[in-house]
């Protein structure tokens, strides 16, 4: 009897591990991946690896599907995926950095360029002005840290938005927003603090 009941408690057992699926609270949607074919993935993503001692971005994009089985994904092959509601959309850039331009000791841009290195742009808002997120490691720290980053939508570049105070940078988002002189005067009359302010009004306003 007692085999019998230890071998039903095994099939079981087992039953439920290859059933295993994620458990996501109700009413929350499920990252996905897309990849270059256009196909969509779903279930839980990962892409950065957060240690004590080192953090660092993986080198394939992870994903555990509803069924619990784990993948993972060339970063070549993905064109975006999807963490926590923010979406992260694969562009190939080139930073150029110019000396003594718009009234800064340096003047950085990222240009859209195919043999450029590829970044995935945490995307926080999408208009005629839209809002990116650039991250990276800081390695003094081991944090994940992120810059502001806007672009118009004809433009193929991208212009870092911010200061190391996670504030608008001033003289060089002012300068980019040259075709809006009412942002322009909002801009010098400290209306605005942050990046998403600037991005409202310009897309609100100066269209």
């Amino acid at each position: 009897m007692k085999v019998r009941r230890y071998l039903f408690c095994l099939v079981v057992t087992l039953y439920l591990m290859s059933c295993h699926t994620i458990a996501l609270p109700k009413n929350v949607p499920l990252d996905h991946i897309v990849l270059i074919t256009g196909e969509k993935i779903y279930g839980k993503v990962d892409y950065f690896k957060e240690g004590f001692a080192l953090s660092e971005f993986y080198g394939r994009i992870r994903l555990t599907d509803v069924n619990g089985r784990k993948r993972s994904f060339k970063r070549k092959k993905v064109l975006s995926f999807n963490v926590n509601g923010y979406d992260y959309k694969s562009y190939s850039l080139n930073e150029e950095t110019k000396l003594f331009k718009n009234g800064r000791f340096l003047d950085t841009e990222y240009h859209i360029s195919q043999d450029g290195v590829q970044h995935f742009l945490k995307v926080i808002s999408k208009g005629t002005l839209s809002h990116y997120e650039l991250e990276w490691i800081d390695h003094d720290n081991n944090d994940l840290e992120s810059i502001g980053l806007i672009k118009k939508t004809e433009d193929n570049f991208f212009i870092p938005a911010e200061n190391i105070r996670s504030q608008i940078a001033k003289k060089a988002v002012s300068a980019y927003l040259s075709d809006c002189p009412e942002a322009q005067k909002k801009i010098a009359e400290k209306d605005f603090k942050y990046v998403f302010q600037v991005v409202d009004f310009y897309n609100k306003n100066c269209n």
